[in-house]
């Protein structure tokens, strides 16, 4: 049998049955989380219903202009739900972090012509998986990085103001809040590195495999893709709170409070 198996609706809603279990959880623990629970889950199969009927279309239109526009709503996207998790301001540093995203984006994608020709890598069917997975993978660990950048200089003001008094410019000031930032978003990438087809079989190769494929061209695509996501995850973190430095700072070398949200 090498036709992947369809899933029903009906069928999927019978299985959605499995989540009174979380609930129950959630109601022992008194939690308050039943609520988000439903909500995030109605709010996942709407989108993804919206965007299998969208891709459905882009799949059929198939034309390069409009799979790279797509991608480029990706990264906005996915600048604009970093900037929003790390609690940044998106009038001050949306312009600082996106030319982040999409020069790591470019990186990556002139990496994947060294495995497929300009034709495929372009075509809808691999262009836009393949920059999903990679782009998914940068939100988390740019959140990470942004997050315990700014949270560590929030906490060390003083030791940071101290170093560019002793004469260290910017960025030697700012470089072991930078290496913590860094640790802190590519170690779990790492983690997940090292741990894949011993506890994991991760997401793509089991696509792949229930797809049809040979197991050996899942893996195949699996170590690509996770050559790529690496990559992404750490060129992007580094970009993101290195560009993010030009908004970061007043006259004084102090943070400025202005790249923050209000928080209510």
């Amino acid at each position: 049998m090498n036709e992947t198996v369809a899933i029903s609706i009906p069928v999927l809603l019978l299985f959605s049955v499995i989540l009174i279990f979380p609930v129950l959880i959630f109601r022992h623990l008194r939690l308050r989380l039943t609520k988000d629970l439903i909500i995030s889950m109605l709010r996942m199969g709407v989108q993804l219903g919206l965007v299998a009927i969208y891709l459905e279309y882009i799949f059929k239109l198939d034309m390069l202009v409009v799979n790279v526009a797509w991608v480029l709503v990706m990264i906005v996207v996915a600048t604009g739900s970093i900037l929003r998790q790390s609690g940044l301001s998106w009038r001050k540093c949306l312009w600082t972090i996106l030319p982040a995203h999409l020069l790591t984006s470019l990186l990556v994608l002139t990496g994947f012509l060294f495995v497929f020709d300009f034709e495929t890598i372009g075509s809808a069917r691999y262009l836009i998986p393949l920059m999903g997975m990679v782009l998914g993978n940068i939100l988390r660990s740019n959140v990470v990085a942004l997050d315990r950048f700014f949270s560590e200089l929030r906490a060390n003001e003083e030791m940071h103001i101290q170093y560019l008094t002793l004469g260290a410019s910017e960025a030697e000031a700012v470089r072991p809040f930078l290496r913590n930032a860094l640790r802190a978003a590519v170690g779990p990438q790492l983690g997940t590195v090292a741990t894949m087809g011993i506890v994991s079989l991760p997401g793509m190769m089991t696509g792949q495999i229930l797809g049809g494929s040979s197991p050996a061209v899942a893996i195949a695509y699996q170590i690509m893709i996770m050559i790529a996501i690496f990559t992404a995850a750490t060129v992007s973190a580094f970009l993101v709170v290195h560009f993010s430095r030009s908004v970061a700072f007043d006259a004084t070398g102090r943070l400025d409070g202005s790249i923050f949200l209000k928080r209510p």
